[in-house]
């Protein structure tokens, strides 16, 4: 979608448009219809100097009945900042259905808990990238240091 480098900032922001497919419950679905494409409005920036990632996202589809706002951290851990990534991860979720309580409790409920389930999934996906970045990137290491002893 869009981006740049905020050269006062000297951090680099990006937009995109994400489009998932997940099933909605049921009984939401048959209350309200859709379909089990949903779209994400995502906004991330990176701040090289404090090695920095922050990535916020809002929900596009279903926001006049739900609203989600979550903000992912990656940055260097504080305990060891040289070898260990700190992961933090909120969302604010909000149904918006006014007048109809227990509506709006149940949607959150089932918001709350498939959020809960799609950060496992995220955090473990990560972790495997890492892991498979620090095969490739010790692999790499170690044919450079090879080729130096040559």
């Amino acid at each position: 979608m869009g981006g740049g480098v905020d050269c006062q900032l000297a951090k680099l922001r990006t937009e995109r448009l994400i489009t998932c497919h997940q099933s909605a419950p049921k009984w939401v679905i048959s209350l309200f219809g859709g379909s089990t494409t949903s779209h994400v409005y995502e906004t991330s920036y990176v701040d090289p100097s404090r090695k920095k990632v922050t990535m916020c996202s809002t929900n596009l589809t279903w926001s006049n009945l739900l609203s989600v706002r979550e903000t992912v951290v990656y940055q260097p851990s504080k305990s060891a900042p040289e070898s260990r990534t700190e992961f933090s991860q909120d969302a604010e979720i909000t149904a918006l259905c006014g007048g109809w309580q227990k509506v709006k409790t149940r949607i959150e409920e089932a918001s709350v808990e498939r959020f809960g389930q799609n950060a496992q999934k995220g955090r473990e996906g990560f972790e495997a990238v890492l892991e498979m970045s620090r095969r490739v990137f010790g692999d790499l290491k170690e044919e450079q240091r090879v080729k130096q002893m040559a």
